[in-house]
């Protein structure tokens, strides 16, 4: 039969064992959720925020907040929207700027897994110039495009997000001018 002194020993055992795997699987949880955030970061180079910096809203779509807002920043850098702008200079090597889709007005997100954005310049009837392809995800409802497309030419563009099934989810213009 166990005495006093190796019964308190077995139950101080059990618990540094038991506390131990508590601590080991929240590390493995914590390791997972690091992995898939940065896998998001790294393939999709677009990611969703926790906050939005409601000041200064120029939307291209709709005045209403109830519609998506598709629109145009120089970058976008610890969570915020720098350079906001429907305007944008390039250098005669080209030039690249970001695209931001918001639908936190909307109540909704993106819905799919993937989104095309569709570059259509406006200059002498529309022409679709470019189509460049992404991958998002469902739960998202703010969205960024870092350097979605270099331009290499002056004029007045149009970009449309659309899901896979052609269902347009919001549009903005864009002027762009050579240095």
């Amino acid at each position: 039969m166990l005495n006093n002194n190796n019964l308190k020993l077995v139950l101080a055992l059990l618990v540094m064992f038991a506390v131990g795997y508590v601590c080991s699987s929240d590390k493995d949880k914590d390791k997972k959720e690091d992995k898939k955030e940065d896998t998001k970061k790294e393939d999709t180079k677009k990611e969703d925020t926790k906050k939005e910096d409601k000041t200064d809203t120029k939307e291209n779509t709709s005045s209403g907040s109830d519609e998506a807002q598709l629109y145009f920043c120089e970058e976008y850098t610890g969570g915020k929207e720098v350079g906001k702008s429907d305007e944008f200079i390039i250098g005669k090597n080209g030039g690249y700027f970001t695209c931001m889709i918001n639908l936190k007005g909307t109540g909704k997100k993106i819905g799919v897994g993937k989104l095309e954005l569709r570059i259509t310049k406006l200059d002498g009837g529309e022409k679709i110039i470019a189509t460049e392809k992404f991958d998002v995800q469902p739960d998202w409802d703010y969205i960024f495009f870092d350097k979605f497309h270099t331009f290499y030419s002056a004029g007045n563009y149009k970009v449309t997000a659309l899901k896979p099934d052609g269902t347009p989810v919001a549009s903005g213009e864009v002027k762009i001018s050579m240095r």
